[in-house]
Order: structure tokens, then sequence, then C-alpha cells
């Protein structure tokens, strides 16, 4: 809670509420319920992260932003839902505040306890219209249909480069039919907009590109963006596979993650014509049992992780031998993975080796000796490992090994290995 007396600190220039890393800019505070009455008249305040509308009467309204034309920076808007008059949101006078460039307008959501009335929701949302500075914009959890034409909108925000939609089961659409996006456009992310028909042409400036939770139409527009260099796929949790027409285009595409796919049986294997990707995250593909396919030719792969795959049994020769580029792999929490049969021996530029979670490791594949410019080996949570091969000493490039709750026995062994000249050892049985 902020002190009630607030509004007579008249010189104060910046007050931070929290941050929110995953989306650049500021998040709710959950101890942070409403804003002091007056704190409109802060007219010196530059930086205001968090502005949280409530219903409370001795809470300020959102009109109280009307004078704060100084603000700079990113500003988050919690609690929209609590706008219960459109005038009062065209009070808030965004469109004056020519120095601010990240702004997140948020509605609850999935809160049992909040009834959301998206009665007056778009002419709210439509008051909230900001200064054409605009840079990064982020809507979450708007109830509407439609949305205004200026979201997103090439003549209303011809500076925006990160646009994200989030938590919108109900949005079909924008309002105009004649929707541009901005040409200079980077980033898009949508997340649980399941009905979200996008414009067309998307802007081919788009380089960065997030879908989640089941939003088909917009992943299969991402053959069209030719510059995309970064690609996430989250939330697909009723598809065995992933269409592969998206992929067959994406000459510049560098990273690829794909997250919480609980069905995906395999991956697509227009996978493998996708030469240029140097990043791959598989995380939380609960069904996927086999890596056989769509690792084939991905030659300039550098970094591997696979994490959270519960049914993953193998990572066979031919899903390995080709990836003669890659210098981190990670394999973390799949209990069924046979990790003695992982083909270490074809990663010639291996250099960072990351084990974790895996019960079932009981000793190092032999073929990890084959690994020469290994440089840190990291073990972590691995209950059954009780000893480390006297042939890991032999591996010229390592100088880094950290052995993370393991085995007790393990531990023990390693004090020892804290000798060795040229080999810093971290060995920590808790965290």
């Amino acid at each position: 809670m902020l002190p009630k007396n607030l509004s007579k600190m008249r010189k104060l220039r910046k007050l931070v509420i929290g941050t929110d890393n995953y989306i650049g800019i500021s998040y709710e505070n959950p101890k942070l319920t409403h804003m002091p009455l007056g704190i409109g008249e802060l007219t010196c305040l530059k930086q205001l992260s968090t502005f949280v509308v409530s219903q409370l009467s001795d809470s300020a309204g959102i009109q109280e932003l009307e004078k704060l034309d100084l603000l700079e920076g990113e500003l988050t808007i919690n609690g929209i839902q609590n706008v219960l008059d459109s005038r009062d949101a065209y009070k808030a006078s965004l469109r004056s505040k020519e120095n601010l460039l990240y702004l997140c307008l948020r509605w609850p959501v999935g809160g049992s306890d909040v009834e959301i009335e998206c009665n007056n929701s778009k002419e709210v949302l439509e008051a909230l219209q900001p200064h054409p500075n605009i840079q990064v914009l982020c809507i979450k959890g708007y109830p509407g249909a439609k949305l205004p034409g200026w979201v997103g909108s090439s003549t209303a925000l011809p500076k925006l480069t990160r646009l994200g939609l989030y938590d919108m089961p109900n949005v079909e659409g924008w309002s105009s039919e004649c929707l541009l996006l901005p040409s200079c456009l980077q980033s898009l992310a949508l997340y649980n907009c399941p009905k979200l028909k996008l414009p067309t042409p998307l802007p081919s400036s788009i380089t960065y590109l997030s879908v989640g939770k089941g939003n088909d139409s917009s992943l299969k527009s991402v053959e069209k963006l030719h510059n995309l260099s970064d690609l996430r796929i989250t939330g697909f949790d009723e598809v065995e596979t992933l269409p592969e027409a998206p992929l067959r285009n994406l000459t510049r595409l560098q990273q690829l993650q794909i997250y919480h796919c609980d069905k995906l049986k395999r991956l697509p294997t227009e996978l493998e014509n996708l030469s240029t990707i140097t990043k791959l995250f598989i995380y939380g593909c609960g069904g996927l049992e086999s890596l056989t396919e769509g690792l084939r030719n991905l030659t300039s792969l550098e970094r591997l992780r696979i994490a959270n795959c519960g049914s993953l049994k193998s990572l066979s020769e031919s899903s390995l031998q080709h990836l003669t580029a890659l210098q981190k792999l990670d394999i973390w929490n799949c209990p069924e993975l046979e990790i003695m049969s992982v083909d270490f021996q074809h990663l010639i530029s291996l250099q960072y080796l990351w084990l974790r979670w895996l019960p079932q490791l009981t000793s190092l594949p032999e073929e990890i000796q084959h690994a020469r410019r290994l440089q840190t080996l990291e073990i972590d949570d691995c209950e059954n490992l009780r000893n480390l091969p006297e042939w890991l000493l032999e591996l010229p490039a390592l100088t880094s090994l950290r052995v993370i709750k393991c085995h007790p026995e393990l531990h023990r062994r390693c004090e020892d290995w804290n000798r060795i000249p040229l080999l810093r050892v971290e060995n920590r049985v808790e965290l």
C-alpha cells in the first residue's frame, strides 16, 4: 500500500512498483490494490511504473493521470475493469503523454472472484489510445469481441516495434477492416486468443513471433514471414503434430522454442530443412517419445535444450550425428530417456554439457570422451550417479566440473578431484 499523503510529495519524479522481465514492462504488485487520492497532483512525476484502478471510494480514479504529462518510459495500468465510464478513461489523456514508450493495459485473467463486464470494455480501450510515440504495447485480459482500430495500427502507432495480446478468449478481430500493422513492427506475441484473425498481410519486418494456446490460424501465417529469426510455439496442448507448411519458407530462422505441447508425438519433419537454426529449445512436451525426426540436417545448431519431456525414450544416432556445430547441450528431467544410448561421439564441437534431474543416470556414457572440446560439465540432481570415470580427466579442454545435489558417495569422491590442477570443481550437496 502506498502512503495516503503521497500527494504532498510534489517534487517526486520517480515511482517504480515491481517489474516483469517476461514482457519487458511493469507488472502489477499483488499487494497494491489502489492508488492514493491526489496522486494526479504529482505533476513533476516522470516515472510511474504501475497505476492500479480500484472501486474503493478513497482511491484515485484513472482520470488522475490527466495532469501527469511528463511521464516517460513505461506505464502499466491494472484493474481496467474498474473503469466504469469511458469518459474517465478519456480524461486520463494518454494521447498527450508523448514521452511514454511502453504501455501495458490489463484486465484480470481467470479470476473466479471477478465477473468482468465487457459492455463498455471496447469504449474504455478506445479512450485509452496512447500517443503515436509508443513503441511497445501489451494488452492482457481484454474481454471484448473487437479491438479498437488504434490497437497496432500503422496510422495511430507508426513507431510500434512490439505488440503483445494475451488472454483474450472473445476477441475475433479489429473494428477496422482495413487495419495494417506498422511496417516497423519487429515482435508479435499472441497467447490465448483462439478466435483472433490477424490482419493481412503481416509486415515483413517481424523477426520474433510467439504464438500460444491454440491460435492455429496465427501459426499458419508464419510461412509468409520471410525475415522471421525467432519463433516460439507454446501451449498447443491438444495436437499430436504441428503443421508442416509454416516452417517451409523460414530461411532466416535462428531460434525455435516449442513449449508445453503436452500431446506432441513428434517434431515437424520440415524442421530438417531449417539449416539456419542455431538454437532449439524443447520444453514440457510430455508426449514426445523420440527425436529421430527433425534434427538430421540442423548443421548450424549450436545450442539444444530438451527439458521436462516425460515420455522421451531415445536420442538416436541418426538424430544427433549431423549436429557437428553443437556447442551446448542441456538434458533436464527426462526420466524415460536411455541416457546411455545417447550418441555423443559425433558432437565434436560440444563445449558445455548439462545433465539435470535424470534418476536413470548411474554412470556417464563413454561416448562423452569423444567430446574433446568439452569445457564444462554440470550434473544436477542425479541421485543415482555414484562416481565419475577416470577418462573424464583426460578430456584436454575440461576446466569446470559442477556436481550439485547428487548421491552422497559422488560428492565424497569429488572432494579428491578438487586437487587436480587446471580443473575447477564445484561440489555442492545442497543449494
